[in-house]
């Protein structure tokens, strides 16, 4: 018997009557039929929705919370000249939303700019003295985008400083919303409790529905950059994102964009077998290694430049910065279970702290995750400087341990905390990494960490190779695109 790394688990489907009928009606095999009804794809035409969205799939922009404020007041800017700057983030959802509503808004003739934080003296979301220096360079409208929901404090300065801001995000939700002019986010209700009808939207794709209410119609020339947004940030394939990266897929394969061209030229993918795939594993690598290593801004201008000599010449230095980030993660993950294998802690401790001495902070969370991966146990990867007392890191988990929860008792003693259940950041001094060992081992105690407990791997059914005919393969590709 194989000793797999995975808790396999098979998803059946008690109503097979159901299954029977779908296959009956769509005219597909039984097998498809199950995978769809998994899917909670019930009727003929629901299933000819899944397998081949089209324009009407695309929902009514305005349904989003506070749409028609915010495009109304972005109308506002653009018709009477004001200066508006679009403040994205520095991984490859942030980039391509920065791209889409810097193309959108000149497209529209607006006086428009954009800036994007550096992940190491900025960090994540809106910062104060980011807002101060784009509003005293003349802007009185900031819209961010796949970011925003929780940046009060920034929000709040601008206000303050009379500009507006209208924030465009998909994150998860504050226990306090910003006072910002208006939050478009697919999962804030309006007054009647009613949200947008799809909620796992990325960052790329409310910034698609923002443009797609601007224009009002669905930016098909938006299509290819939406698409790479959707795929890298790895929301659900569902609804909405399905139409995106369908129809995105095949305008990548058709694109005159000299930087989308030269990008997909540097990363060797074959266009004319171009595929979401291609997207996770070649091109959002090189996107995020931009913000990673250096600076993400030169990626907006990557994908809009039509200046070929420029495109080319930025494909080229972002195949680099994805060279250098696998470069950097193979030495520092050598040099991190070197360390873990020679520390005894995997038989004395339930979690991992591992400290490196001036490794590159943007990698820090893939070493985290391949530790996790190897060990199976909640692992946080630090480093400091020569001469700092600081140390910085990032922290990747399994899923029976919360480790936002674990390290949030002691977040008083950090100097900078945050993340979510499987994924923190993190900055202490370097006289508290033991407290940081004892909180966790204590969590470990306190959640019931059983690290027996293997990793799940959900089974969608089980295909016998004697049913595994040509047409059943074809019928397969029609589920495509795949992903979460």
């Amino acid at each position: 018997m194989i000793n797999s790394k995975y808790d396999w688990q098979f998803h059946e489907v008690n109503d097979t009557t159901q299954v029977d009928q779908l296959a009956k009606d769509a005219g597909i095999d039984p097998f498809i039929a199950t995978m769809l009804v998994q899917r909670g794809v019930k009727t003929a035409d629901e299933a000819e929705t899944f397998m081949n969205p089209t324009v009407s799939s695309f929902h009514d922009p305005f349904l989003m919370h506070d749409m028609k404020k915010g495009v109304d007041r972005i109308s506002q800017a653009v018709e009477s000249g004001e200066h508006i700057t679009v403040y994205g983030d520095y991984d490859a959802d942030g980039i391509t939303s920065t791209t889409i509503m810097y193309e959108t808004l000149s497209d529209l003739g607006a006086d428009v700019d954009y800036y994007i934080p550096n992940r190491f003296s900025e960090g994540y979301g809106p910062n104060v003295a980011a807002f101060q220096s784009i509003i005293d360079k003349g802007t009185s409208l900031i819209v961010t985008v796949d970011n925003g929901v929780a940046g009060n404090d920034a929000i709040a300065a601008a206000n303050q400083l009379k500009c507006d801001v209208v924030v465009t995000d998909h994150h998860s939700l504050p226990e306090v919303l910003p006072d910002a002019f208006a939050i478009i986010h697919p999962r804030v209700k309006d007054a009647d409790g009613n949200a947008y009808p799809f909620g796992d939207l990325c960052g790329a794709g409310v910034a698609f529905k923002v443009a797609q209410a601007l224009m009002d119609d669905v930016p098909s020339d938006l299509l290819d950059i939406a698409a790479i947004g959707t795929v890298a940030d790895i929301v659900s394939l569902r609804d909405e994102n399905r139409a995106i990266v369908k129809f995105g897929v095949q305008a990548i394969k058709n694109s005159q964009r000299p930087g989308l061209i030269a990008l997909i030229k540097e990363a060797g993918i074959d266009l004319s077998k171009f595929d979401e795939q291609d997207i996770g594993f070649g091109i959002a690598p090189r996107l995020n290694s931009l913000g990673r290593i250096k600076d993400a801004t030169v990626g907006v201008e990557l994908l809009s430049t039509f200046d070929e000599d420029r495109a080319s010449e930025l494909a080229k230095f972002a195949n680099q910065q994805n060279d250098l980030r696998k470069s950097l993660v193979d030495q520092f993950y050598s040099e991190a279970v070197a360390s873990v294998e020679s520390s005894g802690d995997i038989k004395n401790r339930s979690t991992l702290v591992v400290v490196g001495e001036n490794w590159h902070q943007g990698v820090l969370g893939i070493v985290a995750s391949r530790l996790v991966d190897k060990y199976q146990r909640p692992t946080l990867v630090m480093t400091g400087a020569d001469g700092s007392d600081e140390v910085k890191g990032s922290g990747r988990s399994v899923d029976s341990f919360d480790l936002f929860q674990a390290i949030d008792p002691i977040r008083s003693q950090t100097v900078g905390f945050g993340g979510h259940h499987s994924a923190v950041g993190l900055t202490i001094k370097q006289d508290k990494i033991g407290v940081l060992k004892d909180q966790l081992e204590a969590a470990a105690k306190q959640q019931h960490l059983d690290l027996s407990v293997k990793p799940q791997l959900e089974i969608s059914a089980v295909l016998p190779v004697s049913k595994a005919t040509t047409d059943l393969c074809d019928q397969l590709k029609a589920l495509a695109p795949f992903g979460q």
